[in-house]
């Protein structure tokens, strides 16, 4: 199995993946500054209940948040991929098992970009019109999908650091 990544010299991943990582970071901090209570997660999970609580000033800013995901979604889609194809090379390098997984996984992380693309327009359409219950679903299957997704990414990545640093003192 391959990856578009998989293109890019091994000299060149660090080049690439910190200016990523820093967006990513960066890009975060940014929603993390947006005073909107129940968050976007919890409204991502739960659409109905939050809507049902939320004035017009954080729906509003609830808006703005979802059309930031919209880049967000990019960034982290593409560095949490990036992230995985790099210790798929190294985990094949070290002749370890799992080096599929971790392309798979780097696949995985545009498919989590695509589930969050759809639960982006579920929100908004609920956001306009909170009537129609069925977005709700949608968003909430979308968001778990998408959670889980980006989770297992970053679980192959975590533990591949862990198990290669740990290879290097044994």
């Amino acid at each position: 199995m391959l990856h578009p990544f998989q293109a890019i010299p091994a000299d060149y991943y660090l080049w690439v993946f910190v200016p990523l990582a820093a967006l990513t970071v960066f890009l975060i901090a940014v929603f993390r500054l947006i005073p909107l209570q129940p968050d976007i997660v919890q409204f991502e999970l739960n659409a109905e209940q939050v809507i049902k609580s939320w004035g017009e000033a954080a729906k509003i800013r609830a808006a703005f948040s979802l059309g930031l995901d919209f880049l967000f979604l990019i960034v982290y889609s593409t560095t949490i991929g990036l992230a995985c194809v790099w210790a798929a090379k190294v985990v094949q390098i070290r002749e370890l098992p799992l080096v599929n997984v971790g392309i798979l996984l780097a696949w995985g992380q545009w498919l989590a970009a695509l589930l969050d693309i759809l639960e982006n327009i579920a929100l908004v359409i609920i956001l306009f019109d909170p009537v129609k219950t069925n977005w709700s679903q949608l968003a909430k299957l979308c968001a778990i999908s998408k959670f889980s997704l980006v989770i297992l990414g970053m679980l192959y990545v975590g533990v591949s650091v862990i198990v290669l640093g740990w290879s290097k003192f044994v």
